[in-house]
Formats: structure tokens, C-alpha cells, sequence
């Protein structure tokens, strides 16, 4: 539910929780396979290796969608400083810091690593280096910080544009970028958690909310045409990683196909939602995105750790990755019982998402009528 800065209820996005859950999927996929590889002496098959690289998609489209999330509030209301300060300490710096604690415990334990300097151990938590998939929080609470300024100088649909065309040359200059400084400056600047790498999927998800209404309505009238686009991306993803092998999710081509891939997605949600059988487990795992996301390592560590080898032939990749996303939203769900859980999983209701009605449903029944 999209919410003013108020917290007034506004229109349900439908679309961004679709998008979200797609992303919540690559990202899963990325790391159930990497698992898988690591149980299997480091090897993949073709299937896993499909699933890693297809699935470097899911953390930039996670980037585009906090853009959008901050960003199109400020279409309806003004920007206030005290609410934005209130939500995102407690629904994104609080999990951060939790579970980043609770993940360094879990190596210290498992792996008997030994307590560093108490600076030390609060920049590698800062840093998003507590665990392998943290880092992309830190990049979003570096992201926050600079945007209550963001949001003052870039705060129309034309000014929107030039923050998105600049953040698209910041982050293309910076592909590659390895700085000649040692220490831990130079390993944040060199690091994947260095944010202006990453400014352009904000900007852009920026301004998919400025323009939010127009990209709606137009890619819907065009659903074969964004449902042959995503199919050419996919494509265009497996040529490349066939070509020059491993890629990651920071590749320069990511530019051109998250932004290409999100509106697609968006426009060929309409033609999605119309089985329930896919609709309604999308929309749960976009509701749960940030808990899965903060929750299925952990999961994924633990099964390592207890599960027998067999359990990790290859063959079985499929299996594995269905079960941690049920144990996962098992797990939410049962965590949501406990008070104050909502800092440390955020999860929207599920009460809202029925009370809301789907736009491309209300325009079937009006057209029925």
C-alpha cells in the first residue's frame, strides 16, 4: 500500500509488488544456486548456472523499486523530514543492524571466528559485510541519507529527468571503478556497497514515479510488445553470460536492462493477474520481499551445515529453492506474532492487500458490466 508522508492510504501498486516479488525470486535463485556450488565443490550445471546469472538481475530492480517507494510519495504530499527519519530508522535501519548482528553471531559460532576491534566489527556491520547479501541495505541507507536533499533540488517531472540522466553518467563512469587508496577507505570506494554505483536504479525508480500513471497506462496497451521485451533481455542475458562468463549484477548492460526489464514487468502484469494461481503467491512474496531478503541466508546457512550431502545434488536445485522460500514465509509469519516484530521484519499487512482491489480487475468487472 503506498502511503503519503502522512501515512495516509493511497493506491495500492499492484505492479511494484509484482515487480518486487520477481526480484525477491532472482535473488534467491542467485543465492540457492551459489549453495548449491559451494556444497558441490564450486561447480555448476546448467540449470544453476541459468538460475545465478538470470537472477543478477534482482538486487538492481530492489534498488529501482526504494527509489520509487521514496520518490513517489512526494507526487502527492510534501516531503517531511521527522516521518521520513521515523520509517526508515524503524523499518530499515533497525532490521539492518539486528540481523547484522544476528549474522556475525551465526559465523562466530559456526565458523569460530574470533571478536575484532570494536571499530572494526562496527564498520564491517556498517559497511554491510556482516553477511554476503547485507551490503545491498547498506547501499539503501547510504541512498536515505543523502535523500532528504535529493528531494528538495530534484522535485518535479522535468528536474527528475536531469537527476536521472546524471545518475545514469555517475554510474557509468564508475563501472569498474578501483581507487588507489589503502585501508578502509579505499575498501568502501572499491566495495560493492559504494553507492553511486548504484545511484541510477534509484533515480530511475525515481522516475517511474513521476511518470507513474503514463508508464501504466501505456506499457498495459502494449502487454505482447513488454512481454517480448523481457523475453529479449533474458535472452540477451543468457548470450552474455555464455559469451564472457560469470557476470554480476553490477555489469554496465544492467543500465540498459533493468530499466527496460521493470517497465516490461509492469506492463505485462495486467495479463499475469488473471490466474489466481500466479497472482496470489506473487503477491504474498511481494508483501514478504524484505523478510525474505533478510531471512532465506540464514536458512540457506543452516541447511548447509545439517542437511546430509544427498540433499544437495544438483538435481534437486529446484526442490531446495521452493523449500526455503516456504520456510521462510513460515518463518515471517510466526515472527509476526511476536511484539514488536515489525522491527525486525517489516511487513506490510495482509488485510490491506484484500481490502484493496486490483486496478486491472475493477477495469475487467467495468467493462462487464
Amino acid at each position: 500500500m503506498a502511503k503519503s508522508e502522512t501515512g495516509q492510504k493511497k493506491t495500492y501498486l499492484f505492479e511494484i509488488h509484482f515487480l518486487r516479488a520477481i526480484a525477491c525470486l532472482m535473488v534467491v535463485g542467485v543465492h540457492v544456486s551459489a549453495t548449491n556450488s559451494a556444497m558441490n565443490n564450486d561447480t555448476y550445471n546448467s540449470f544453476t548456472y541459468f538460475l545465478n546469472q538470470i537472477g543478477r538481475f534482482g538486487t538492481p530492480i530492489f534498488a529501482l523499486i526504494s527509489g520509487f517507494l521514496l520518490f513517489y510519495p512526494l507526487t502527492r504530499k510534501k516531503f517531511k523530514l521527522g516521518y521520513f527519519l521515523k520509517t526508515r530508522i524503524s523499518k530499515i535501519l533497525i532490521p539492518f543492524l539486528l540481523w547484522s548482528a544476528i549474522y556475525r553471531y551465526l559465523r562466530f559460532y559456526y565458523e569460530k571466528w574470533e571478536f575484532a576491534d570494536p571499530w572494526k566489527e562496527a564498520g564491517t556491520i556498517l559497511s554491510g559485510n556482516a553477511f554476503y547479501h547485507l551490503y545491498f541495505i547498506a547501499i539503501v541507507v547510504q541512498f536515505y541519507i543523502i535523500f532528504p536533499i535529493i528531494q528538495k533540488i530534484f522535485k518535479t517531472q522535468s528536474l527528475i529527468l536531469v537527476f536521472a540522466f546524471i545518475s545514469f553518467i555517475i554510474s557509468y563512469k564508475l563501472y569498474g571503478f578501483h581507487p588507489n587508496i589503502e585501508g578502509p577507505l579505499g575498501d568502501y570506494l572499491g566495495g560493492k556497497s559504494f553507492m553511486p554505483i548504484w545511484i541510477f536504479y534509484f533515480a530511475f525508480g525515481g522516475f517511474m514515479a513521476f511518470y507513474w500513471e503514463g508508464i501504466v497506462a501505456l506499457t498495459k496497451k502494449r502487454k505482447w510488445l513488454m512481454l517480448f521485451i523481457s523475453i529479449a533481455i533474458f535472452a540477451g542475458a543468457i548470450v552474455e553470460y555464455t559469451l564472457n562468463g560469470y557476470v554480476s549484477n553490477r555489469r554496465i548492460s544492467n543500465l540498459i536492462n533493468i530499466p527496460l526489464l521493470s517497465l516490461a514487468v509492469v506492463g505485462i502484469y495486467p495479463f499475469l493477474s488473471k490466474w489466481a494461481v500466479i497472482k496470489k503467491p506473487l503477491v504474498i512474496l511481494g508483501q514478504y520481499s524484505m523478510g525474505i531478503y533478510l531471512v532465506h541466508p540464514l536458512i540457506l546457512y543452516l541447511m548447509a551445515r545439517h542437511l546430509p550431502q544427498s540433499y544437495w545434488d544438483m538435481k534437486y536445485v529446484a526442490v531446495m529453492f521452493v523449500a526455503v522460500l516456504l520456510i521462510a514465509v513460515a518463518g515471517i509469519r510466526i515472527i509476526q506474532f511476536i511484539p514488536f516484530s515489525s522491527f525486525f521484519i517489516p511487513v506490510p499487512k495482509i488485510k490491506n492487500a484484500k481490502k484493496a482491489e486490483d486496478p486491472a480487475v475493477a477495469a475487467e468487472k467495468r467493462m462487464s458490466a
